[in-house]
């Protein structure tokens, strides 16, 4: 029996399965793939079978249950004790497998790993960590919102956190990871309940499963060894899922902060301060101080408090943003920071590009 199997889950987008089954298995050709597909349609569920390798199986849910039951039901069909979880939008890197698995076989107090991930084909950008979201976290991104002091103390901190994580060399203990793309020992997840909460049908799941890992003692880390690049895209679309899922996971997790969070939820849907002041270089080549040209860091963010954040590093007179990462944004405006490694986060150049200068 093989140990590991990659699991997927589709809806309406069998050729972007296609292709990130294509990486697993040129990763590791003979890894068993289990895909769901959610997208209730005959035509689809065929076209699905017809771009997949004979040997996947392909399992057709009862209608769109979502992201979290549909790995649900894939982890079902399969004994395999390694459970990897691969969105449509991911693409697996040479050694992502193995380097993931070694790092659960080296470590048995790991419950879940993750690998690098990167934005772009040319692997120069690199995918923030991910955050566990707390009631103080939620206080502190909405006093952010408003009060300039507080929202440069926490892209100081964001800033900080990702520098390390982008720059870490071994395996970098996580508080969360991203249900994207993830490696989960299936001996750890928490007995006598299903891998996600069937109460999320798509987005904080993973941050409720990585919480109740964490509640039970388990660890989880970022594997620098594993690859891969996950084509995030800043699709509006998504705020109402992303919305819904956060209230389940807050009414679930922080029930006796109701009365502030739904305060804060309300405040949160307010027009937001801008705590970022704009600098707008020519075109979306940056130059580089002198000071910094020996070794700088870029990162952009949808958000005005640049937390998530994607950051590239590099050296030389100018920061050239590729025109296949500013499309990642659709269209948003594109808050960013320029700085050495060194350099202290109020001191870097901080600046927003407006939606109109986005392609």
């Amino acid at each position: 029996m093989n140990d590991t199997c990659a699991i997927l889950v589709n809806y309406f987008g069998a050729a972007d399965i296609a292709a990130a089954v294509a990486s697993v298995r040129a990763d590791e050709p003979h890894l068993p793939v289990v895909v769901v597909d959610n997208s209730d349609d005959a035509a689809e569920h065929r076209r699905l079978q017809q771009l997949l390798p004979a040997d996947v199986r392909v399992l057709r849910a009862p209608g769109n249950i979502g992201f979290g039951r549909g790995c649900n039901l894939a982890a079902q069909a399969t004994p395999a004790p390694h459970l990897l979880l691969v969105n449509p939008d991911v693409r697996l890197l040479p050694g992502c497998v193995h380097a993931l698995r070694q790092a659960l076989e080296h470590d048995a107090a790991l419950a879940a790993v993750a690998p690098r991930q990167f934005l772009d084909t040319a692997c120069q950008w690199q995918l923030p960590p991910a955050w566990l979201p707390t009631a103080l976290r939620a206080w502190a991104t909405e006093r952010a919102q408003r009060d300039t002091h507080a929202a440069l103390r926490l892209a100081k901190a964001a800033r900080a956190e990702n520098l390390r994580y982008w720059s870490a060399h071994t395996p970098m203990p996580q508080r969360a990871l991203s249900g994207g793309i993830m490696m989960l020992r299936r001996s750890a997840l928490p007995a006598h309940e299903p891998m996600f909460d069937p109460r999320f049908f798509m987005y904080f799941e993973d941050s409720d499963l990585c919480l109740r890992l964490r509640h039970q003692g388990a660890k989880m880390a970022m594997v620098p060894q594993a690859q891969a690049i996950h084509a995030w895209r800043n699709l509006p679309h998504k705020a109402v899922l992303m919305a819904e899922g956060a209230r389940i996971y807050f009414d679930k997790h922080y029930p006796n902060d109701q009365r502030w969070l739904h305060k804060s939820r309300t405040m949160g849907s307010q027009p937001v301060l801008r705590t970022v002041p704009s600098w707008q270089p020519g075109g979306h080549a940056l130059p580089v101080p002198p000071a910094w040209q020996t070794g700088w860091v870029l990162e952009l963010s949808p958000s005005p408090l640049l937390q998530p954040a994607i950051g590239m590093t590099g050296t030389g007179a100018c920061a050239v943003v590729a025109a296949e990462v500013l499309a990642c944004f659709e269209g948003a405006p594109v808050y960013g920071r320029l700085g050495s490694m060194d350099t202290p986060a109020s001191a870097c150049q901080l600046f927003c590009w407006p939606a109109s200068a986005t392609p």
